[in-house]
């Protein structure tokens, strides 16, 4: 559908179906060469080939959902699933932005990414064909790698990935797509998507998870919740996470927190009244406050994780736009998740900060129980803070500065909630993990602040246009 653009500050507009929403997170293709490409063979790629904004949105969502689904049913760590969404749509982003004039490619834009396969300008493609193919490729390295790009997905998942790009060409093919363009469409993809998984899995993950983990001793230091300090048997969660490359910081810990305060059991310290405000809170907790934190739970197994939460919602905002909004709104967002999870994670893990349901119950009250269960990880920054900090600026770049109502868990039994902005939905997002017993004050309100920073360096850094 064609759009008219209008200049504000942080982005270009488009406005579409009556839907406004941002595809470029700052500056205009006049003013910028796009990066990583030749700009006269975008031109002819663009001429020969119908362009992206040409096709539903649906080819990009059904992707995207499934990761979703995925990391839902096999249970996968929030910060894996960041990884998980982020992947996914750079590589969607990638695999049709040769169709979208206008649009800089993220070759050169993102830590580590260049020299990315280009389209042939003598042959014509199917937008579609290429993301499907790049998709299967990427997300299951069937045909060019033995590692997969997402190997925490169980066999059950893969088969559910591994069948979805096959069904969308097919479905090309059935739409009257010539022979010669699926095939030079599938070949494109198959290499595009096998150059970014090569690209992804060098960002130290691969080699992070099996890394093995011992948590420093002492009264301050997290231990596994609902075991004794000396049977420590339950694995922390992703200790290396933040070790990883970032996708556009310039190091994990840019956007470092400072310490959290100084570790002490008197009454009325610091310390103490940070976790006598968890326990207080408890006690007096609201019908909305226990509404508010289990409808921003979203603990692995039950959910799509805190990102897939956040992912929902960009979905529900580019369902009714065309393929090339889509692959825009998912990478500007989705980036985010990534960047957000692993400067949370380089902090828990520099100070190992133990948990509130630790503290209380040795220094308070023996008998006291949170109302969400604690992660089995260290506390100091909230992972829900940060993004959801991170995902408030990125969505307001993406989406507009805008009242929305998150529906996104109706079918789950939840209540749709109605927030006058993203920044109003994320403090909720933040303020629900002390409703929920499982995080400090500080631990929020430094969550969230760093989640703005990675927010704020995304959207200085990334040119979509």
């Amino acid at each position: 559908m064609p759009y008219r653009s209008i200049k504000k500050a942080g982005g270009v507009v488009l406005r579409w179906a009556g839907l406004t929403a941002a595809v470029s997170l700052l500056g205009c293709a006049s003013e910028r060469t796009p990066v990583g490409e030749d700009p006269a063979a975008q031109s002819a790629v663009a001429v020969a080939s119908p362009l992206a904004s040409s096709f539903p949105a649906h080819y990009a969502r059904q992707w995207m959902t499934a990761l979703a689904n995925c990391a839902r049913v096999d249970k996968i760590s929030p910060p894996v699933a960041a990884r998980t969404y982020a992947y996914g749509a750079i590589t969607l982003y990638e695999s049709v932005v040769h169709g979208m004039p206008g649009y800089n490619s993220l070759a050169g834009q993102l830590n580590g990414l260049s020299g990315l396969p280009q389209p042939d300008p003598a042959q014509q493609y199917d937008w579609p064909t290429v993301m499907a193919q790049a998709m299967t490729v990427s997300s299951l390295q069937t045909y060019v790698f033995p590692e997969r790009l997402f190997f925490e997905f169980t066999t059950q998942c893969q088969a559910t990935l591994q069948a979805l790009g096959p069904a969308q060409i097919g479905y090309r093919q059935a739409a009257g797509v010539p022979p010669a363009v699926i095939g030079a469409s599938m070949s494109y993809g198959a290499a595009l998507g096998g150059a970014i998984a090569a690209w992804a899995n060098a960002d130290g993950y691969p080699e992070a998870r099996y890394k093995g983990y011992l948590s420093p001793e002492g009264p301050q230091y997290w231990v596994p919740t609902g075991f004794t300090d000396q049977a420590k048997v339950a694995n922390p969660v992703e200790p290396f996470f933040g070790t990883l490359r970032p996708l556009v910081l310039t190091n994990p810990a840019e956007c470092a927190a400072p310490p959290p305060v100084p570790f002490s059991t008197t009454p009325g310290s610091d310390m103490y009244n940070q976790a006598d405000a968890v326990y207080q809170t408890d006690l007096a907790l609201t019908k909305e406050q226990r509404e508010i934190a289990l409808f921003w739970a979203d603990p692995p197994g039950t959910s799509p994780t805190p990102p897939g939460h956040w992912l929902a919602i960009a979905t529900s905002f580019v369902r009714a736009g065309n393929m090339a909004d889509a692959v825009a709104g998912y990478a500007t967002t989705s980036i985010g998740y990534l960047d957000s999870f692993i400067a949370v994670w380089q902090s828990k893990y520099q100070y190992n900060l133990l948990r509130p349901e630790t503290y209380i119950r040795r220094y308070i009250d023996s008998s006291w129980r949170p109302l969400l269960e604690t992660p089995q990880f260290p506390e100091y920054v909230s992972g829900h803070s940060g993004v959801s900090g991170t995902s408030a600026v990125t969505f307001t770049a993406t989406f507009g500065n805008i009242p929305f109502t998150d529906a996104t868990k109706v079918r789950r039994g939840f209540g749709a909630r109605t927030y006058t902005s993203f920044t109003q939905a994320a403090q909720e997002a933040s303020i629900s993990r002390l409703y929920g017993g499982i995080h400090y004050p500080m631990g929020n309100s430094e969550g969230i602040a760093m989640g703005t920073c990675v927010g704020n360096a995304i959207v200085n850094r990334v040119h979509l246009m």
